[in-house]
């Protein structure tokens, strides 16, 4: 009986917060994979206009980040963290280099300046063959939690082996 009692009370302590549930994305055409706390919100990214074209996702700590298909905001709360993954096509080319080894790193992403605000930080990578966008946006009153959490979307970016 007391061997139960410790079970429930541990289990009650990993349900109360401790453990987070998680959700997977994952992109229709190329197959990449993340993985988002399943409280967080994610937004496809389908953008054309004249010969550009984007694709991807952003996911956000809140649902009411509005972010647009060009991958900027109309809304952003100043307490909300948001990570993107993103495939430009058209304009200059792009030429693929050696693909990235994963996971990306923090100390990887540097700032875009002249981006509308919030101001993100920004990593490229090469995988299969393509060059991807990795974002990172945090509002001004984002929680360290939040951020942590789009730290660790931005890790457990996958893509499947090509054959």
């Amino acid at each position: 009986m007391k061997a139960l009692a410790i079970a429930v009370v541990t289990l009650g302590l990993v349900s109360c917060g401790h453990h987070t549930r998680m959700a997977q994305y994952r992109e229709p055409r190329d197959g990449w994979t993340v993985s988002y706390p399943a409280s967080m919100t994610p937004l496809a990214i389908g953008y054309a206009r004249g010969m550009l074209t984007a694709r991807g996702v952003v996911i956000a700590s809140s649902p009411r980040v509005r972010a647009t298909q060009e991958v900027y905001f109309r809304r952003f709360p100043a307490d909300a963290a948001a990570v993107g993954l993103v495939r430009f096509f058209g304009g200059p080319g792009q030429r693929s280099g050696a693909e990235t080894k994963l996971p990306l790193q923090r100390a990887g992403f540097r700032p875009i300046r002249e981006a509308p605000p919030p101001v993100p930080l920004e990593q490229s990578m090469n995988a299969n063959g393509s060059t991807w966008h990795v974002f990172v946006w945090f509002g001004p009153k984002a929680s360290d939690q939040d951020k942590e959490r789009v730290w660790r979307i931005v890790r457990s970016i996958q893509f499947p082996q090509r054959s």
